[in-house]
């Protein structure tokens, strides 16, 4: 059990370091599926996925000018809460 906590411990910390790192930055992520056909048989468990997943990330460092309107917009949408 013990083992178990460290290990959910280390996944959570592994989670903030990237929420951190991508915290000033612009991303952009793609998804592209191509002849993706997806099952359900008789809505039981089992699930199937044929076709190819491309998954594509695109990080840059924000400007001076997207760090001011993202914060901007973080501000509004707190002091609406």
């Amino acid at each position: 059990m013990a083992q178990s906590k460290s290990a959910s411990e280390a996944e959570k910390s592994v989670v903030e370091g990237v929420l951190e790192a991508l915290s000033d930055k612009h991303s952009q992520l793609d998804v592209n599926l191509q002849g993706m056909t997806v099952k359900f048989p008789n809505m039981g468990i089992g699930i199937e996925f044929n076709g190819l997943v491309t998954v594509t990330a695109h990080v840059r460092d924000m400007t001076e000018d997207e760090k001011k309107a993202s914060a901007a917009k973080n501000v509004g949408l707190m002091s609406k809460a």
